[in-house]
């Protein structure tokens, strides 16, 4: 019964290694590098940029005291209010009209680091997989049209070492609610929750996108790469 139990962790450290180095071997074109990119490309950014950003690239308005920077990774991410006079930035379907004002509505502007701005592709995956989620009838934000009409636009601006990059913008819109975690748990908030995973899945099952094929350390698969698991 030893040896069965000996062989049998012998297998399953194996098992766990063999994963590792297929994850490391997947990593060794760029070990963390791109990552670390991320972070050193975060773009420098203030509420007064959103601002000029908003108005210069969409034609939004953002309100006296609305904007606030949102807590990101390696984008610079604002919050805002703003008005409009462009029915394409006020669909009914966003559902992020603001009643006070009345004709304000919820935005967010976000700054993309450096790295991604290099790859508007991967950018464009992002945005297509948005659309074929609310096209399944699930609720998510969607790349509002600049007013060039595109869903992805472009601003110099500058890192914290005081270079200057070309960094991809876009304008979401914004519904505000909470956290699930914030929520009071029920059998009817776990069916809606059971459903719309359904359909997300359902929604992507077919999709695929040329730069959805990447080697990215924040995916599950790639854990043994980052830290190799130890024998049981």
């Amino acid at each position: 019964r030893r040896r069965r139990l000996y062989l049998a962790w012998a297998r399953r450290w194996l098992m766990s290694r063999s994963l590792a180095d297929a994850a490391a071997t997947a990593l060794d074109s760029n070990p963390l590098g791109d990552e670390e990119s991320r972070k050193v490309e975060k773009p420098v950014a203030n509420s007064a940029r959103c601002i000029e950003l908003a108005r210069s690239l969409f034609g939004i308005e953002p309100l006296t005291g609305s904007v606030r920077d949102l807590d990101s990774y390696d984008d610079r991410n604002f919050y805002c209010k703003a008005t409009s006079s462009r029915p394409e930035l006020k669909a009914a379907a966003d559902c992020h009209a603001c009643g006070d004002p009345p004709g304000s509505f919820h935005f967010v502007v976000k700054v993309h680091n450096g790295v991604e701005s290099l790859s508007p592709g991967f950018i464009e995956c992002q945005n297509l997989a948005m659309e074929l989620v609310r096209a399944a009838g699930v609720w998510c934000p969607r790349a509002l049209p600049s007013l060039e009409g595109r869903q992805i636009a472009f601003a110099e601006q500058p890192l914290a070492d005081g270079s200057v990059r070309r960094h991809a913008v876009r304008c979401l819109p914004y519904r505000p609610a909470c956290l699930l975690g914030s929520a009071l748990p029920g059998a009817a908030l776990l069916r809606e929750l059971g459903g719309v995973t359904a359909r997300v899945s359902c929604a992507l099952s077919a999709f695929d996108h040329p730069e959805a094929h990447r080697t990215f350390i924040w995916d599950l698969a790639q854990t043994a790469a980052i830290r190799p698991s130890p024998p049981p």
